[in-house]
């Protein structure tokens, strides 16, 4: 089957919108679980006696904004270069507001971000089986063969739960960061 370029430019530009909303949604979503789910393995003995630790104001968003982004971008890019650029621009994103809201200086820190960049790539890898076949549809697509692999959604658990995988792992970087920074 001839591939349909047209057919396709016009598929994409239809997914922009609903995506980038449903990045939106799963960014807050995902923020929100991961700091319940951090604050009953980390903080359970004093849960009862306090509230759910909530992440900084500059942390939503930081989620909010990739998680739009990141709807974008995946109509256009493959999961692997989703990954590397939603991760800088999460850090970037809430350096910036943290500036803005804190006064805290901005401090971006490349080094740690391509550690950060292959970590998350080494969890979805792992924990996520739609992202291959998503990869290798993209493929496919990219060297303009009409694509024979099947599109494949993520389901909204699995979005959510790579999503609180990796929220998680930047949560228990910045807490450390935190308290690297209190004990200096």
């Amino acid at each position: 089957m001839q591939y349909n370029l047209e057919y396709h430019k016009q598929l994409d530009r239809s997914h922009i919108l609903p995506n980038i909303l449903e990045g939106a949604k799963t960014g807050v979503a995902s923020q929100f679980l991961s700091d319940v789910i951090i604050s009953l393995l980390l903080f359970n003995e004093s849960i009862v006696l306090e509230d759910i630790k909530i992440s900084t104001v500059p942390s939503y968003y930081a989620s909010v904004a990739t998680g739009m982004l990141a709807g974008f971008l995946i109509i256009y890019l493959d999961p692997i270069a989703v990954i590397a650029l939603t991760i800088v621009f999460y850090d970037y994103v809430f350096e910036i507001v943290d500036y803005h809201i804190n006064d805290d200086p901005i401090k971006f820190t490349p080094v740690e971000d391509v550690f950060d960049i292959g970590l998350t790539m080494i969890l979805v890898v792992v924990f996520d089986p739609t992202a291959r076949h998503q990869y290798l549809r993209y493929q496919q697509k990219r060297h303009f063969i009409e694509p024979t692999i099947g599109r494949q959604d993520r389901s909204p658990t699995m979005a959510i739960f790579i999503t609180v995988l990796t929220s998680t792992y930047n949560f228990l970087k910045l807490q450390s960061e935190q308290e690297e920074n209190c004990d200096v």
